[in-house]
């Protein structure tokens, strides 16, 4: 009985108008946003490392003459001119590339491995002068730590997997992440909300025919569970793919190999775009089987569907409330696993300064929420079964 009660709710939910037209908006977002995105002004790694070399005599023009006395400022002085002279040689590679001197620079030939040496040398100078607390030096000339860290990461991903550094940002392998980005967060959270918010209108409709079905009442949770989580994933799958294919149509896939990088374990590790479009779509489905669940169970608490979607967007948007309220957040950073892309970039372990706030604990939190909504949702079926029998009236024989 339970396959054909969930094959009833699949047919009401092919027939549901409002999810069609929700997957299709999700479908067209894709081509939508790249309009958009096409017409970024990225900076390119060339005008990336003019600035860093044009920076170098403001450091030393505005360089206090009374440290360049001590021992301590002419070794930071010598820091300093070994930075300019690194940075002066990733340039030439780089117009050596542009001029095609060096044929297949950017693969496995030896100006790739120097390029990328040049630039972790580079960066192990910066991170000497923050052991030495960036004495003497202005605080807008400073590469703060964790951009240091995420440009290791990518020069050793780089140099470990032999990949061009110079792509076009605008190919498929590119753009589907940065759509992912946006999508993360209410957006998504919405597209659910709403997608699951017919789950229970039958039901309240029709409650004599829908409670004629001899199942319990969490098959049939799990029943609408499942065919709107499937359907939901099933939309956001196909924009992926159409966006995809629309993007490379325009500009080319890409290599899928593109490294993006992700906090992990309080430091930063570049990943290719196919294993962060698996984390992404491992965490949307964790959280839509949250916010599925969660709106089912507030929905038969509160016999409302609208005073439901109010509660759970409530909830999601408190810490900015009560930030702009004035009171300290971080006991609700569990909340801020929503915006997985936030996760991931390390963005929210920044805002709430908590290091171990990566993927793998959003995944753990996501799961637990996911299993202690599962068991309260059990908990209320089960309390309202007893009660019903403990009134049910005594028949006589």
């Amino acid at each position: 009985m339970f396959w054909k009660y969930l094959l009833f709710e699949l047919r009401l939910l092919v027939l549901n108008k409002k999810n069609w037209l929700l997957g299709l908006a999700l479908v067209l977002f894709f081509p939508l946003y790249y309009s958009h995105y096409s017409q970024l002004d990225l900076i390119d790694i060339r005008e990336e490392k003019n600035e860093e070399a044009e920076n170098f005599p403001k450091i030393l023009d505005k360089f206090p003459g009374s440290v360049w006395q001590t021992e301590e400022g002419k070794e930071i002085r010598e820091n300093l001119i070994e930075q300019s002279s690194l940075i002066n040689m990733q340039r030439l590679y780089l117009r050596n590339e542009e001029q095609g001197i060096s044929r297949g620079f950017f693969s496995a030939g030896p100006n790739f491995q120097k390029f990328f040496d040049a630039g972790l040398q580079l960066n192990e100078l910066r991170l000497e002068l923050h052991r030495r607390g960036n004495k003497g030096i202005q605080r807008e000339y400073i590469v703060p730590v964790d951009e240091i860290l995420k440009e290791n990461a990518l020069f050793h991903y780089h140099k470990e997997h032999e990949l061009p550094l110079i792509q076009n940002s605008f190919k498929a392998s590119n753009y589907i992440p940065a759509a992912l980005s946006i999508i993360s967060g209410i957006m998504f959270c919405l597209l659910v909300l709403f997608a699951g918010s017919s789950m229970l209108v039958n039901d309240q409709h029709h409650p004599s025919v829908m409670q004629g079905f001899p199942i319990t009442s969490m098959q049939k949770a799990f029943s609408k569970v499942s065919v709107h989580f499937v359907q939901i994933m099933f939309f956001l799958s196909a924009s992926i793919l159409i966006g995809g294919y629309y993007v490379a149509r325009k500009a080319g896939w890409g290599d899928f190999r593109t490294p993006i990088l992700i906090y992990q374990d309080a430091n930063y590790i570049a990943v290719s775009m196919l294993r962060y479009l698996f984390y992404m779509l491992v965490a949307f489905g964790l959280i839509a089987l949250l916010l599925l669940f969660t709106f089912l169970l507030l929905n038969l608490v509160t016999k409302n569907l609208y005073a439901a979607i109010v509660i759970i967007l409530f909830i999601l948007f408190s810490p900015q409330l009560l930030l702009v309220a004035g009171v300290e957040t971080n006991w609700l950073y569990p909340i801020k696993f929503i915006d997985i892309s936030e996760v991931l970039s390390g963005d929210a372990a920044m805002e709430y300064g908590i290091e171990k706030l990566d993927f793998k604990h959003a995944y753990s939190w996501l799961v637990v929420l996911n299993i202690l909504v599962i068991a309260i949702l059990y908990g209320r079926n089960k309390l309202l079964h007893i009660r019903k029998v403990e009134t049910a009236p005594i028949q006589s024989s």
